[in-house]
């Protein structure tokens, strides 16, 4: 039921309109009427109707005082106005107050019906604005949560130059009275993200846990587990409960199994790009032997196995050849080779390639002038880092070194008939590593006599004579145009051995490092 109050100076112009609206009485009903607007005003406090039927024409307060009035302090009340003038000024004064309508006198039942009709109308409608508010206030708060589901997914792999801002009353509240852990959970075969959620939402961790597929990968998903800071139970204890629970339902697939990188306890959720890289890096402490389901804590002082391969020199060589069959080959027997090491780890395996990829750079930008391998090497860290697989990580690598060697190959380096000619290109470039006529004899697939013999009657030189001829001259310009001190110019040209160094040095040239940089040092004075 809606009410009105029938402001009028005349009794019976009042009298004549409550009957007119006497037929929709079960709609709206009259709960007070007043001579003028001063009086009207006091009887709307009281009353506080929701329609206001008021003349123009009034003694004390007439309706141009009163409609300004109504419209600061009742705009929310409908308003319909009755005048005995067609004056442009009283039409004005009611668009202004935002009236319903403007009745002129005299007037039918249909004018005023239809009029009380119109206000009735739009005050249903406010209502349903108003239901609409608080039910619209639901949905932005679930709009704001699923935007800042959106920006954590973001924050978490680093999209996120600057720390972004919750806009959920939600997550405001958990961040504010919660520590969070985070897990990165890897599987053997896909998993269904509707049976973690459904897990986390029904068990004992429903309210604790957030779970968030990761964006790149359907092996991957990211749990964040929302600790209260005052919880009777440790996090760690916290969380192995829940890597406990949650393992049984992934293994529920036939040859699934699930393994868990945990990450440090962090107070805000402004730090899960932090806490998605401690997660991982422990990720990475999984032994590449292991096949069954486990987890591991970040800790911060694991340090790499030296793996030391005894065919990297090889396979640096064929990669330098553009040689891409052998190239591989040599990456199976690499990867294979990381299986042998006890206690190897995926962290091993990719530190070790990282190496292999450095000393490859230093190739690429001796051969490739405006190379920018270090932004790729940097890049393809970014990528390995995330990748969980032994054989992921295998495939990746293959593919990166076979790329090398289609780019080495385009270069022709070993682009000569004669295999001598091959031999001292790869020595002019490689001089600094630990080479002997064996090695390099295998390597243009070569027996050591022969080679040895050849080389001799083509370069009129042995084998160690001529590498030991061109590390002098590497060792001379070293001198000459750098302080490094001796052991260090030894080491930088193939010598272990400081002391072997001197000796050939000064068999070569007839004077010892020391002092023929003292004699270059006279002569550019």
């Amino acid at each position: 039921m809606y009410t009105y109050i029938l402001i009028d100076d005349e009794a019976i112009t009042r009298k004549g309109t409550l009957k007119k609206l006497e037929p929709i009485r079960e709609t709206v009903s009259c709960i007070a009427e007043a001579e003028n607007g001063e009086a009207a005003l006091e009887l709307m406090k009281e009353h506080d109707p929701d329609i206001i039927i008021t003349d123009m024409q009034m003694p004390v307060m007439n309706g141009t005082q009163l409609l300004p009035y109504l419209s600061e302090h009742y705009p929310e009340k409908q308003i319909i106005v009755i005048s005995g003038f067609k004056d442009f000024d009283y039409i004005k004064h009611a668009i202004t107050a935002n009236a319903v309508d403007y009745i002129l006198k005299p007037f039918s039942s249909e004018d005023i019906q239809k009029a009380v009709a119109n206000a009735i109308k739009k005050l249903e409608s406010k209502e349903a604005i108003q239901n609409q508010i608080v039910s619209s206030e639901e949905e932005k708060e679930a709009a704001h949560y699923e935007y800042d589901i959106q920006m954590l997914k973001n924050l978490i792999l680093g999209y996120h130059k600057k720390a972004p801002v919750l806009t959920s009353k939600k997550l405001n509240y958990i961040n504010n009275t919660h520590n969070i852990l985070l897990t990165v959970l890897h599987t053997a075969r896909p998993m269904e993200e509707k049976d973690i959620v459904s897990f986390l939402e029904e068990g004992s961790f429903q309210d604790m846990t957030l779970y968030m597929p990761h964006l790149n990968n359907e092996r991957l998903g990211i749990i964040i587990l929302f600790i209260p800071e005052r919880s009777p139970i440790t996090s760690r204890r916290l969380c192995l409960q829940l890597v406990e629970d949650i393992t049984p339902i992934i293994e529920q697939k036939e040859n699934n199994r699930a393994t868990f990188g945990i990450s440090l306890l962090h107070s805000d959720l402004m730090e899960l790009h932090d806490a998605y890289q401690e997660a991982s890096h422990a990720l990475n402490c999984r032994k590449i032997a292991e096949h069954s389901s486990s987890h591991y804590f970040y800790e911060k002082t694991v340090a790499p196995l030296f793996l030391e391969w005894s065919r990297t020199d090889e396979f640096l060589f064929r990669l330098e050849a553009g040689m891409a069959r052998e190239v591989d080959s040599l990456v199976d027997q690499l990867f294979h080779f990381y299986e042998t090491v006890p206690g190897c780890t995926l962290n091993d395996v990719k530190y070790h390639c990282y190496q292999l990829t450095e000393q490859v750079r230093t190739m690429m930008n001796y051969y490739l002038e405006q190379s920018n391998t270090a932004n790729e090497t940097s890049s393809m860290q970014n990528i390995v880092n995330y990748i969980f697989e032994l054989e992921q990580v295998k495939e990746y690598y293959r593919q990166f070194f076979l790329n090398i060697a289609e780019l080495l190959r385009a270069k022709s380096i070993y682009a000569v008939d004669d295999v001598i000619e091959r031999i001292q290109i790869y020595l002019q470039h490689n001089y600094q590593r630990d080479l002997s006529v064996e090695f390099v004899s295998s390597l243009f697939y070569m027996n050591r006599s022969y080679c040895s013999h050849l080389f001799r009657v083509r370069t009129g030189q042995k084998f160690v004579d001529y590498l030991n001829q061109i590390r002098i001259d590497k060792a001379k310009e070293l001198l000459v145009h750098t302080d490094k001190k001796m052991y260090h110019i030894a080491k930088a040209v193939g010598y272990d051995n400081a002391k072997y160094f001197f000796r050939v040095f000064k068999k070569l040239t007839g004077s010892t490092p020391e002092r023929y940089r003292e004699k270059q040092e006279i002569k550019q004075e």
